[in-house]
């Protein structure tokens, strides 16, 4: 899973999230900026993506060349594509708040663990692989900024709603994998690769499922114990 070349792309990774949360931060750069700039990361992700795809030829028939159904944007990053752009160009703030409280732990959970379980190859002469790695460092860059920029309170409230968004998503990507049958978007279908602890078919699908579901709700709740032990303290420090 972990090789000396993934090592070395962590490295980068973990130095390019922290000196950019920094520069934003200290830049004061707004949350409307941080989600143009996201917003031209994420098209500019999808576009190499699907040039790649098609120069490569990896499907095509009689009538052209086309994009594999397997590329589509409906991973839980991916899927920060559509959310971005509606908090940049909404006008309803609390449709923006929606997305944005929503934004804030899937892109930090989502965008490390694609980091630390790498699909793609990791090597310095793959554009995909680029593409990928800038992807979702640019996924927790943001996480980061807009816990700073936005002014939200991830409380148990804040969890409960990000919580009801996520299963809708689940519950309408089961169909989206039903109806091209050989995707497996957010790995619903089957884990991310062989081999890993936890995330195995060795019990079945169903065993998997479960084992999946704990696990994305034990990493959410941690990611958010530690503002709730910081409001907590702020609020006794007040009183």
């Amino acid at each position: 899973m972990f090789s000396t070349l993934h090592f070395v792309w962590l490295g980068i990774s973990v130095a390019l999230i922290v000196a950019g949360s920094i520069v934003t931060i200290k830049k004061n750069i707004s949350l409307k900026t941080t989600l143009s700039i996201l917003c031209a990361i994420c098209v500019a992700s999808e576009i190499v993506k699907i040039f790649y795809v098609m120069i490569r030829g990896e499907r095509f028939n009689d009538n052209g060349y086309f994009i594999k159904e397997t590329d589509l944007p409906f991973h839980l990053c991916s899927l920060q594509l559509f959310f971005a752009f509606v908090a940049r160009f909404t006008q309803k703030q609390k449709v923006r708040d929606f997305c944005i409280n929503f934004m804030i732990p899937t892109c930090a959970i989502g965008g490390t663990a694609a980091l630390l379980i790498v699909t793609v190859p990791c090597v310095f002469t793959n554009v995909r692989t680029y593409q990928y790695f800038v992807y979702h460092i640019s996924l927790i860059w943001f996480a980061v900024v807009a816990i700073k920029k936005s002014g939200l309170k991830l409380d148990v409230k804040a969890m409960l709603k990000m919580l009801v968004g996520l299963g809708a998503i689940v519950y309408v990507t089961f169909y989206i994998n039903g109806f091209f049958q050989n995707t497996n978007f957010l790995y619903l279908s089957e884990p991310p690769m062989d081999g890993l602890p936890i995330l195995n078919m060795d019990n079945g699908w169903f065993v998997y499922f479960i084992s999946y579901m704990v696990l994305a709700l034990v990493l959410i709740t941690l990611f958010y114990v530690p503002f709730w032990i910081y409001y907590k303290v702020k609020k006794k420090s007040e009183n």
